[in-house]
């Protein structure tokens, strides 16, 4: 006999908690009851799928209760949003030549005439004055039989053209942009796709076998190359994850009948968890994407550990009924409790200001505890029934034997030098929070776009020729005894033109100077071209000025290049605006808005949000914990070895990111805290079970390595690989978020069987619990 097996057959009965004992009983007496639960949240959950909907709004990432966010959706009212805009950038050698105009004609008449095209609109949409006659102007480009001359003197022109150079065209004449927008409002992926569709086939069959490359980009092409990203990582995840469990599962058990009772629970708690998202109304968006397989992975962890148990017993001579009724006895609290605190670490986003953070939190929190009811009643369920005699074979006990032995002269080893073991892990946790501490806050557009893709490309590409892809807007709001001809409105607008250019990192500045410098005006009077903006057709018109509202704007071109680089560019311009409207405009307000400004102003919000998040959360599971195991002394080593590995997956972003601090990296933290301290939840319940059984501290330490390592060490593998599978990802926050997520759960396995045990030998017994022993 195995001293393992010895010191099972001689320990004394545990002790269980009442409620413990009564809900094991009261479960299968009231067995068709538990099945008419899960009978009804089933079909509530089918119907719920039903509804199941997608949003990829990008605007709504940043959307809360400020008046940063206030003043965009404001501006979007006034001026209209920019969620309709599609960008062609078009590319080749030099766009004057007869050839290539006549391209570009056939590629702007074919898709005005498109079903859900409101405008197309271009340099050939350009008018220039002509020499000699007046007010008279024609079209900036040249017919198709125009001569190679004509051709000539219409590139100078475009190239010096207050509409065209730095907007329409580059500085080196190759690249041109096509601007299409698309009819109506707020529109869905499923009203998009198709005129996307449409747009990309024109593409393909008017540049086929040309010199011209057309890259394909705007919000609403993002929308659809992010939707479908998602939808393929999703089944990649799900995917992904089942087969990891699968897999595990059966090289743990080596029986189809404990594979199957396993998987069940897991797989219906993510079906209820998707059916209550659409009951609800809350869609699938790409900060909720990964949440089936978090939920999928989170049930499986509790899954193992009630199967581990019960081929345990089963392996002590009991029937499956009676194993499956101990195990539940035993595992209900531990498993229970890792659950609510797994809860508390994803229900804590609930704090943060931003709308889609408190949402996900929600989502998460209420699939961890979908998870563990839907655990809870399957695995007890179908453990019990006939399946129960297949899922043990004769390697029940020496599975925990073999693990036993795996970590026998570690913890050996740790036990006998608990002390050095402990001081090194607090210090080496203190070192890794250090590092951490030099993150900065970060955020690109990029990162929620898919890499490789023909937009991402295409975006990259504008911003490299025409100074950014995104657009920041000053507002510039005018006082009632002004008009817009008036020269105190026109010389505020200049103003603001002259700070923006006087910003290296913005492309050339837009607005309605441009186009009344391109209209008929007398020399230096631009006031005089005020009436010729009737001929600018209304659509267009006011996207830059409503003069009924006394407003104008001023855009800019704005590169993606993160909010530390950005950040103090917008507060330097911020400033300067409104140091010239007090001291030259007054009475005039202006504001500066637009989706980056948001996204740097708001990401500090989201990362203190989420950082607050973190700190409550920890609270709140020291205070859980605290109170279930009725020891503040367990509660306080319970805090080092769920902080080490968030510190880890730090102290790495310091190194392999550049201190860049990104919201998917602080959501990774929330996530993993919650599903790291199920381990030490775990183990510390071991650890108390064979205190109580009369084993001292050492001995107790090494029996819940040898009984809790198993499950310890099979969770996180899975956990690793259904997490693992987000590097695959083509969006770069979920592969950052799958990285640290991976990084984050070893170094927690690392701390759970590493530092865990020092703790306990230090300082789990009081002396007058020794005493008292």
């Amino acid at each position: 006999m195995t001293r393992l097996s010895l010191l099972q057959a001689t320990a004394p009965r545990l002790h269980i908690p009442v409620p413990a004992s009564r809900f094991d009983s009261l479960f299968f007496r009231l067995r068709s009851g538990f099945v008419l639960v899960a009978i009804v949240l089933t079909a509530v959950s089918g119907w719920g799928l039903t509804q199941l909907q997608f949003n990829d709004n990008l605007a709504d990432f940043f959307k809360a209760e400020n008046e940063d966010y206030k003043t965009l959706v404001q501006f979007f009212n006034d001026f209209g949003a920019d969620d309709t805009s599609c960008l062609l950038v078009l590319t080749t050698d030099d766009w004057f030549q007869a050839n290539k105009a006549s391209l570009l004609r056939d590629l702007c008449s074919e898709l005005v005439e498109l079903p859900n095209i409101a405008s197309v609109y271009s340099m050939l949409d350009v008018r220039r004055p002509v020499p000699g006659l007046g007010r008279t102007q024609r079209p900036l480009m040249p017919r198709n039989a125009a001569t190679p001359e004509s051709f000539a003197i219409a590139r100078e022109t475009a190239l010096t053209h207050p509409l065209v150079k730095g907007h329409l065209l580059s500085a080196d004449g190759t690249t041109t942009l096509v601007m299409v927008r698309l009819e109506g409002r707020d529109l869905a992926v499923g009203e998009v796709q198709p005129t996307v569709d449409a747009v990309q086939a024109v593409i393909d069959r008017l540049m086929e076998g040309s010199e011209v490359h057309v890259g394909f980009t705007g919000i609403p092409r993002l929308r659809v190359d992010i939707y479908h990203a998602i939808r393929r990582d999703q089944l990649v995840f799900l995917a992904f994850g089942a087969s990891c469990a699968v897999l595990i599962a059966f090289v743990l058990f080596r029986r189809l009948a404990a594979v199957f009772i396993v998987c069940v629970g897991p797989a219906m708690g993510t079906l209820w968890t998707l059916g209550a998202l659409g009951a609800v109304g809350e869609p699938i968006n790409t900060f909720n994407s990964i949440l089936p397989a978090l939920v999928m992975v989170i049930g499986f962890t509790d899954s193992v550990h009630f199967m581990v148990e019960i081929r345990r017993l089963q392996g002590e001579g009991k029937s499956p009924r009676e194993s499956a009724q101990i195990a539940l006895r035993h595992l209900i609290l531990p498993c229970g409790l890792a659950s609510v605190t797994t809860a508390v670490g994803f229900g804590s986003l609930m704090v943060a200001e931003m709308d889609v953070i408190q949402r996900f939190g929600a989502a998460c929190a209420a699939g961890a505890i979908l998870n563990f009811i839907a655990v809870v009643i399957f695995i007890p369920l179908l453990a019990s029934s006939r399946l129960g005699h297949h899922v043990a074979g004769g390697t029940a006990v020496s599975m925990e034997d073999r693990t036993y032995g795996l970590f026998r002269i570690v913890v050996g080893w740790i036990t006998k030098h608990s002390r050095p073991v402990a001081i090194l892990g607090c210090v080496g946790t203190i070192g890794l929070v250090a590092i951490a501490l030099q993150l900065e806050p970060e955020n690109r557009i990029q990162e929620s776009m898919p890499t490789g893709s023909e937009s991402y490309r295409s975006l990259v590409k504008c911003e490299e020729q025409f100074g950014g892809a995104l657009s920041s807007y000053v507002v510039v709001e005018w006082p009632e005894r002004y008009e817009l001809q008036s020269y105190e409105v026109l010389q505020a607008i200049a103003d603001v033109h002259s700070i923006l250019n006087d910003q290296p990192e913005f492309g050339p500045p837009f607005s309605v100077l441009n186009v009344l410098a391109a209209l008929p005006h007398r020399q230096g009077q631009l006031a005089s071209a005020v009436p010729y903006l009737s001929r600018v057709p209304t659509e267009l018109r006011n996207t830059f000025v409503q003069t009924d509202l006394r407003k104008a704007v001023v855009r800019v071109q704005t590169p993606d290049s993160g909010c530390r680089e950005l950040k103090p560019v917008l507060a330097r311009s911020e400033e300067r605006i409104q140091a010239m409207v007090q001291d030259k405009h007054p009475g005039f307000s202006m504001s500066l808005t637009g989706s980056p400004v948001l996204a740097v102003r708001n990401v500090h919000l989201v990362i203190v949000d989420l950082c607050k998040s973190l700190t409550v959360a920890s609270v709140l599971i020291f205070g859980v914990m605290t109170i279930v195991f009725r020891s503040i002394r367990r509660g306080l080593i319970s805090l080092l070895p769920n902080v080490f590995p968030l510190a880890a997956a730090a102290a790495m972003l310091v190194f392999l990111r550049d201190s860049a601090l990104e919201i998917s990296s602080v959501i990774t933290f929330s996530v993993c805290l919650g599903i790291a301290v199920d381990d030490t939840i775990h183990f510390i319940s071991r650890f108390d079970r064979e205190l109580k059984a009369g084993q001292e501290v050492h001995e107790a330490v090494q029996q819940s390595v040898a009984k809790v390592g198993a499950a310890l060490l099979v969770t996180t593998i899975t956990l690793i690989g259904g997490f693992g599978a987000g590097a695959f990802s083509k969006l770069p926050a979920l592969r950052s978020f799958a990285v640290l997520s991976c990084v984050a759960l070893a170094a927690a396995l690392l701390a759970d069987v590493l530092i865990l045990p020092a703790l306990l030998v230090c300082f789990g017994k009081s002396r007058r619990e020794q005493r008292a022993n």
